[in-house]
């Protein structure tokens, strides 16, 4: 290898050498930037239960104006996610479910907003609402900034809503809202099978 010599002195420093082990460690520093492991990705992604055991605790009234806002709330989040998603070069498939949740869950909200007015004259409860948006933040500070994160984050936040509206049969005073849920259930538990087939192939 080839010497550069710097200064006076007849000093010689071996620049190339040096320059050869920079790149190195460059390199070796930008390969170990690995993804986060699945056991910790698993882990941001994972949804609360502070919202989920408040509603436990409610029945008739409480419960359906708990319920409302906590979702109003959730839904919010997966809209949002979604619009993210839409921004992406993602893949039409990807494109296409994500358009699919703004659509339905802008309408579910509109209309749980429109519940509280009409059966409570009442606007959604902030205390409720941040119970599931303090659960969500560490999921909604992820980047969708691909069309595996996006399915990887909308399947537990999909369970979420899953697990709240389940507690609506023995718990709501509402059949309209009863309804809605019992959808929620249906509709999210198949977006869930739709979404882990298409991981498959993201």
């Amino acid at each position: 290898m080839s010497q550069v010599q710097y200064g006076s002195g007849g000093k010689k420093v071996r620049g190339q050498a040096l320059a050869g082990l920079a790149l190195t460690a460059f390199l070796l520093s930008a390969c170990s930037h690995t993804p986060m492991p699945m056991a910790d990705h698993a882990q941001t992604m994972k949804m609360g239960t502070k919202g989920t055991e408040t509603l436990k605790s409610l029945k008739g009234r409480d419960f359906d104006i708990a319920f409302l806002s906590q979702m109003i709330a959730h839904h919010e989040a997966a809209v949002d996610m979604a619009r993210k998603a839409l921004a992406l070069n993602a893949k039409p498939k990807t494109k296409e479910m994500a358009q699919k949740v703004i659509d339905a869950q802008t309408k579910e909200i509109a209309q749980m907003t429109g519940w509280l007015k009409e059966w409570f004259q009442a606007e959604p409860s902030s205390e409720q609402q941040n119970l599931v948006r303090d659960e969500m933040k560490a999921m909604m500070e992820m980047p969708i900034d691909s069309d595996r994160m996006f399915y990887e984050a909308m399947i537990p936040h999909h369970q979420g809503a899953i697990e709240m509206s389940e507690l609506a049969a023995s718990r709501s005073d509402k059949a309209e809202l009863k309804s809605m849920a019992a959808q929620i259930i249906q509709d999210q538990k198949a977006e869930i099978e739709q979404y882990q087939q298409l991981l498959k192939t993201s």
